[in-house]
C-alpha cells in the first residue's frame, strides 16, 4: 500500500523555469530518500505544467521514473544550457528560438547518470496548451431554444509515462511527443514563434469533452499554455486519477510549484497617489499580477469543492436513514436525467461519465450520486494542496519576496540573459523546496525520522548555495555588460521579427 501520493503542478514564467527546475531537483531527491533509504511507497502519480513549468514538469517526470540524478540534470539544463546564445537561433521564425532545446534535450536525459532504481508506478504527464484557432461547443439553457455557441481556447494533451521506458517514450508518436508537445506549451508568444501539433489520435478525447468543430486536418498550433491555464492544477488531478487505481487509504497531496508568489505589502507604492509610475514598471506590475491571479482562483476553487464534498456528505448521512424505498425509483430517474443532459452537453459522448446506477443500489449511494451529480462533484476527491513558492524563503529570512527573485527582469526572461540570474533563482527554487520538506513533510503521515532524513539528503546534496548565488536584488540597470549585450542582441531580432 503507497503511503503518499503526490501530484505535482509547475506554473509558467519563462526563464522563471529555473526556479521550477531548482524546486523539482529537491523534491526528487526528497523522494528518492524516501523510497531508497526509508523504504516507503512515495510515488509520484501526475505532473503538470505550463509554459516552462510543462519543460520542467517533462524532465521531472522523466527523472522519477527512470531514477537519474534530476538535480544534475536540471542544473544542466536550466543554469548552463538555457541561455540567450542557446535561444538566438538563426532562421527562426521568431526572436528565439527552442530548436536548440529540442536537439540537446533528449541527449542530457540519455546520458544522465542514474542514482537509484526509480519509482515502479507509472505517472501522467499534463502540459497546458493555449490554442490559437480555437473550438467551439454548446452552452445550453441560457436562450430559450438555441444553444450559444462558446469558443474554447484552453487546451491540453496527457501523456501516461511508463517506468524504465527510457527517452524514446517522450519523443513518440512524431508531431505528438510529449516533447513536442511541451516545447509547443513552453513557446512564449514574447519571444517564441508558435508551434504545430498532430492531433488526429485525439479526435474522441475530444468529442467526449463536446467540442465539435476539430478540423479534418486535425493540426493545431498553439503558443504559451501559460496565457489561459496558468497553473494546471484542476486538470492534472482529473488526469493523475487515471493512474490512481483503487488504493485510497494513502495520504495524497498536490505540489504546487509557483515562483511568483508576493504579497501587497511588496508593492506598496502601488497604493500611493504620488508614485510616478513609469511604463516599465506598469508593465512588469501587470504581467505579475496576471500570472499570480489564477494561483489563488485555484485555490479558491479546491477549497469551495473540499467544502462541497463535506456538506454533501453530511447532507446524505443525515437524510439516508430516514429514506424509504419510495423514493428509490425516483432517484434513478432523475439520475439517469441529468446523466443524459450531460452526454447531450458532450455531443452524446460516454467517456468520463459514469454508468447509471442500478435500480437496486442502496438508497444511500443513490441519494450521494444524486448530490454529486447536481453539485457537480462526480469524480471529485477531497484534495489537500501545499504551496512551493518564494514566501517560504521570506518568512525563514525575513527578506521581501520581491527581493528573491532574479529573472523576473524584462517580463521574466532577464534569467536568460545572464548565468548568474538563472544560478539564484535555481537556488531560490531548491532553498524553497528545503523549507518545505522541513515543515510540510512531515504533515503528511510519514514518520518524523523519515521526514527529518528527507529534509538532511536535500541539505547534503544541495548543488548551488542560495546565499552565495543570490542575485534577487538587480534592477535593470545593474546588469552586467554580457547581459546588456545580449539585450540589445534580443531586440535587435525582435526589430527584424516585425519588420520581416
Amino acid at each position: 500500500m503507497p503511503t503518499l501520493r503526490l501530484c505535482l503542478s509547475l506554473s509558467g514564467g519563462a526563464s522563471l523555469g529555473a526556479y521550477h527546475a531548482g524546486a523539482s531537483a529537491a523534491l526528487l531527491i526528497a523522494l528518492e530518500h524516501l523510497r531508497d533509504e526509508r523504504a516507503l511507497d512515495v510515488r509520484l502519480d501526475g505532473v503538470g505544467g505550463a509554459s516552462a513549468g510543462a519543460l520542467v514538469g517533462l524532465m521531472t517526470a522523466f527523472a522519477a521514473l527512470e531514477g537519474v540524478d534530476g538535480c544534475e540534470v536540471m542544473q544542466e539544463a536550466w543554469v548552463e544550457r538555457v541561455s540567450l546564445d542557446t535561444l538566438l537561433r538563426r532562421g527562426s521564425r521568431g526572436p528565439l528560438s527552442l530548436e536548440d532545446v529540442r536537439r540537446e534535450l533528449p541527449g542530457l536525459l540519455e546520458e544522465a547518470r542514474r542514482t537509484s532504481e526509480g519509482q515502479n508506478h507509472p505517472l501522467v504527464l499534463h502540459v497546458a496548451l493555449t490554442g490559437l484557432r480555437g473550438l467551439t461547443y454548446e452552452i445550453h439553457g441560457l436562450r430559450r431554444e438555441e444553444p450559444i455557441q462558446g469558443v474554447s481556447y484552453a487546451d491540453w494533451k496527457d501523456f501516461r509515462l511508463e517506468p524504465n521506458a527510457g527517452v524514446r517514450q517522450l519523443l513518440e508518436p512524431e508531431g505528438s511527443s510529449p516533447l513536442e508537445t511541451a516545447l509547443a506549451s513552453a513557446s512564449h508568444p514574447g519571444a517564441f514563434a508558435p508551434r504545430v501539433l498532430d492531433r488526429r489520435g485525439d479526435r474522441p478525447a475530444y468529442e467526449a469533452q463536446g467540442l465539435s468543430n476539430l478540423p479534418r486536418s486535425a493540426w493545431l498550433w498553439y503558443t504559451d499554455g501559460g496565457l489561459v491555464q496558468h497553473e494546471p492544477i484542476g486538470r492534472l488531478l482529473s488526469s493523475a486519477r487515471a493512474v490512481d487505481g483503487a488504493e485510497n487509504d494513502a495520504q495524497r497531496l498536490t505540489l504546487m510549484v509557483h515562483p511568483r508568489s508576493k504579497e501587497p505589502s511588496d508593492a506598496e507604492e502601488w497604493s500611493h497617489r504620488e508614485h510616478a509610475a513609469t511604463w516599465l514598471e506598469g508593465l512588469s506590475r501587470g504581467l505579475a499580477v496576471v500570472s499570480e491571479q489564477p494561483l489563488y482562483d485555484d485555490l479558491r476553487k479546491v477549497e469551495r469543492d473540499n467544502a462541497r464534498l463535506a456538506w454533501a456528505e453530511q447532507l446524505a448521512s443525515a437524510l439516508e436513514h430516514g429514506l424509504d424505498d419510495g423514493v428509490r425509483e425516483a432517484l434513478c430517474a432523475l439520475v439517469r436525467d441529468v446523466d443524459d443532459d450531460r452526454r447531450r452537453q458532450r455531443g452524446g459522448a460516454k467517456d468520463e461519465l459514469p454508468e447509471h446506477p442500478p435500480a437496486d443500489a442502496p438508497l444511500g449511494e443513490l441519494l450521494r450520486r444524486t448530490l454529486a451529480e447536481i453539485g457537480g462533484l462526480t469524480g471529485k476527491t477531497h484534495e489537500a494542496v501545499d504551496l512551493i513558492s518564494p514566501l517560504l524563503v521570506s518568512e525563514r529570512t525575513g527578506r521581501r519576496v520581491s527581493d528573491l527573485l532574479a529573472g523576473e527582469l524584462i517580463g521574466d526572461f532577464g534569467g536568460f540573459l545572464d548565468r548568474e540570474l538563472r544560478a539564484s533563482d535555481f537556488a531560490l527554487g531548491y532553498e524553497s523546496t528545503l523549507c518545505w520538506v522541513r515543515d510540510g513533510l512531515g504533515r503528511c503521515g510519514l514518520p518524523d525520522e523519515a521526514a527529518v532524513g528527507a529534509a538532511e539528503a536535500v541539505e547534503r546534496r544541495r548543488p548551488i548555495s542560495w546565499e552565495d548565488s543570490r542575485r534577487g536584488e538587480m534592477k535593470e540597470r545593474n546588469l552586467p555588460w554580457r547581459a546588456r549585450l545580449g539585450l540589445a542582441r534580443f531586440l535587435a531580432r525582435v526589430a527584424r521579427s516585425v519588420l520581416r
